[in-house]
């Protein structure tokens, strides 16, 4: 049919000449269904085209780590899985075992009132249950319960120091979560100065007090923009930005950046921590060239590019935080300045050409890195700045500021148009008249000195400090953005979360967050920092003497091996895996690490362990096609490993022994069975010529297996006689994986050479 209508056509547009036009009544239908196809597919297409040329950009970690986080399952260790999670041997378990309890008697003796307080209001408080969950890495979450269960409970502050209600001072790094840049004595001056000026009008919400209009004039200097909106909090102004942008716009789609945090709205929170679906925010690669040419292409779609400068700390990774820090690669940083200062220059330029308005949140780093915040610091404009934290003089505050034609809020053209970005209490009297004080001081000339004077301080603090921590030999190292800094770790471990424990004992006060983001305020003195080097070296050093970081000498290749821990964890968390199985996987790798500290120290006889492990498993391969060959191969192998154990390390026997190995004797008598063998074999022959020997060789290979499978069995019958059943398999699987895992454990890395 669809055939005769084309045909039809074809006639009535004089391409066949012979035929008349004759159109028929369900012609139009069907032309009408093919203009839909082809609209249809035109569209699918330029999707397509589109999604094509936007992937090589795209961010795909906070996508799979959503989806992750909905497979994961809860996995908590028990307290001897908690101590050798990095493979530690037993020696090193009871250093850390006696090292924790200390630490755990010590921070409970300094908070005996704060700990009960806690315990007090825990269940009705979910805010301090969440931060309780998120401190460290989730399989080590219960003990660290168990044994420590803290709170922070402080009642005054004095310069940096606060004092918590057991009556101690601490030092605080935690800046009261970015409040804190001027100095705690700052704002109780500014915020009781604030609302003397406006105690008499109260709490009046609507009509607005004359100061609001100072306020707006100087954030319009600050920002160097034309309008300013008030909000409640850092998060509400985000929220208030982005919808303003797509008002006025009329566009839907945010570009966002990995790992960039925005507040807890869950618009702008494509990864971790939102589960609502989000397809109006894209998330991009930061630093990425292909970044810039998606905006290029899909200007037509974006409502905005939404930035954090402080992800120049981190690009393309979540703000630092404790409770992920499962290697010491997890928590890296950058280049602060110059290199995203370059790519915000770039950035600014692409939306400047593409019409697409510049969002910076400067929700953390407003007012924190200069007087003029991220747009000072780098040296570039947005189209609209959010502030919050400090800007209310220590009150709770969000604020946006933009061009006038982002910040209208009706269209004049389509009165019922409207966006509804109001709030109760966004201009309080109170937190106008404490922002005013603020922004007075923030403006004044001298201010700029005193901005440069703490982030001087502070870097001179961080080269002194890493200075110190490596005359002492300790794998920790501190880098700072201004008065922003957080303490890096040269040496894998699963434990580094715990210094932040060993800092709380030193008496400094940290964030939920951990040593993963740490700030300084104006108000410390060089006397401050050197007593804070002094808390942190003494802090790295008591973590060091308890055990908690493995030597590369004592430990070849424990990074491979932590990040093969870690990748079983998660699979046991994806995976139900039954907790005799991984009980019994935990054994096996913990006899390979002992044996491994009783008879492979030395580095040739590690050389011929993995020389020898390496032919065994060819042997492993071809047993079963060349027996002759892999029983040859791998009885060379065995003398060139005993070999390594008789010579080189001699002392080692003994230690084997008793790790369920064979005893020198025993070892022996193996040996000479292997000999006898082919010995028996020339015998029956009666031939003694190397001819002889090799004709006989694949019934001597045949019998050199048996003997073998013979030696294992009596010996796998023998433990189970001795000890158990579960105590032979784990002697057996150790030694049928024992080449595996000296292969990856003794194989030269390019890392160690460096």
């Amino acid at each position: 049919m669809l055939d005769d209508a084309i045909n039809r056509w074809m006639a009535c547009v004089g391409v066949h000449a012979r035929e008349s036009c004759q159109l028929a009544a369900t012609d139009a239908w069907w032309l009408l269904g093919l203009v839909l196809c082809v609209v249809l597919v035109a569209h699918a297409g330029r999707r397509f085209v589109r999604a094509l040329m936007t992937v090589p950009a795209i961010a795909l970690v906070p996508a799979l780590s959503r989806q992750l986080s909905t497979w994961v399952k809860a996995r908590d260790y028990d307290e001897e899985e908690f101590f050798r999670a990095d493979g530690a041997t037993e020696p090193l378990v009871e250093r850390r075992r006696r090292g924790l309890d200390r630490l755990a008697s010590l921070l409970h003796a300094q908070s005996v009132q704060s700990i009960a307080w806690g315990n007090a209001i825990r269940e009705s408080f979910s805010d301090l249950r969440f931060t309780d969950a998120n401190r460290v890495p989730f399989p080590f979450a219960r003990v660290m319960r168990d044994k420590f269960n803290l709170c922070s409970v402080v009642t005054a502050s004095h310069g940096p120091r606060l004092r918590s209600v057991d009556g101690n001072w601490t030092i605080d790094v935690s800046g009261a979560y970015g409040v804190n840049v001027a100095g705690f004595d700052r704002y109780k001056a500014w915020i009781q100065k604030g609302w003397d000026r406006v105690k008499d009008l109260g709490p009046v919400l609507g009509p607005l007090h004359p100061m609001v209009a100072e306020n707006i004039a100087m954030l319009k200097n600050v920002s160097h923009l034309d309008e300013v909106s008030f909000h409640m909090s850092g998060t509400e102004a985000v929220m208030a930005a982005v919808r303003m942008a797509r008002f006025n716009t009329r566009k839907k789609l945010i570009v966002c950046f990995s790992g960039a945090y925005h507040g807890w709205w869950d618009g702008v929170q494509p990864g971790l921590g939102s589960e609502r679906p989000v397809d109006d925010c894209l998330t991009l690669k930061d630093l990425n060239p292909a970044s810039l040419a998606v905006i290029r292409r899909r200007a037509k779609d974006i409502a905005a590019v939404l930035v954090n400068p402080v992800q120049s700390f981190h690009p393309n990774s979540p703000p630092p935080n404790d409770a992920v820090l499962l290697t010491s690669d997890v928590r890296k940083t950058h280049d602060s300045t110059e290199r995203y200062a370059s790519w915000l220059h770039q950035l600014r330029e692409v939306c400047g050409a593409c019409g697409v308005p510049l969002i910076f949140d400067e929700v953390y780093t407003g007012f924190r890195l200069a007087p003029g915040g991220a747009q000072e610091y780098f040296g570039v404009r947005a189209d609209m700045v959010v502030y919050g934290k400090t800007v209310a003089g220590g009150l709770p505050i969000g604020v946006v500021c933009g061009k006038t034609a982002l910040m209208r809020r009706f269209d004049a053209d389509r009165p019922m148009r409207i966006a509804y970005v109001v709030g109760t209490f966004s201009a309080h009297p109170a937190v106008m008249g404490a922002m005013n004080e603020f922004l007075r001081w923030a403006v004044q000339p001298a201010t700029a000195r005193l901005y440069d004077e703490a982030n001087q301080r502070c870097a001179d603090w961080v080269q002194s400090t890493n200075q110190q921590m490596a005359d002492a030999s300790l794998p920790v190292r501190v880098v700072n953005l201004g008065t922003v800094w957080t303490v890096l770790f040269k040496e894998p471990g699963r434990y580094n979360w715990l210094l932040q424990y060993y800092l709380r004992a030193e008496g400094v006060t940290l964030s939920w967050v951990g040593t993963g983001r740490c700030l300084s305020s104006m108000d410390v003195t060089a006397d401050d920092y050197r007593a804070l080097q002094v808390k942190l070296v003494e802090a790295a050093g008591s973590m060091r003497s308890d055990g908690w970081w493995l030597t590369e000498h004592e430990y070849p290749g424990r990074e491979k091996r932590m990040r093969m821990r870690v990748m079983w964890d998660m699979l046991g968390s994806l995976v139900p895996v039954p907790k005799s199985l991984q009980a019994f996987y935990v054994a096996v790798m913990q006899r390979k690490e002992d044996d491994h500290h009783a008879s492979h120290n030395d580095k040739a006889n590690q050389l011929l362990h993995l020389l020898s492990s390496s032919a065994f498993l060819y042997c492993y391969v071809i047993i079963f096609s060349d027996l002759t060959t892999a029983m040859c191969l791998g009885l060379a192998s065995l003398f060139v490993r005993q070999f390594g154990h008789a010579i080189l390390e001699p002392p080692c026997h003994d230690e084997e022994a008793l790790l369920l190995g064979y005893t020198t004797r025993d070892k022996t008598l193996i040996v000479l069975g292997y000999g006898l063998i082919p010995v028996i074999g020339m015998v029956q022959a009666d031939a003694w010529t190397f001819a002889a020997f090799a004709a006989t060789l694949p019934t001597i290979a045949l019998h050199w297996f048996r003997w073998t499978l013979f030696v294992v069995f009596l010996r796998v019958a023998y433990l189970i006689w001795k000890h158990n059943f579960r105590i032979s398999m784990i002697w057996f699987v150790k030694l049928v994986t024992d080449p595996l895992t000296d292969v990856v454990t003794y194989f030269p890395r390019r890392a160690q050479g460096a």
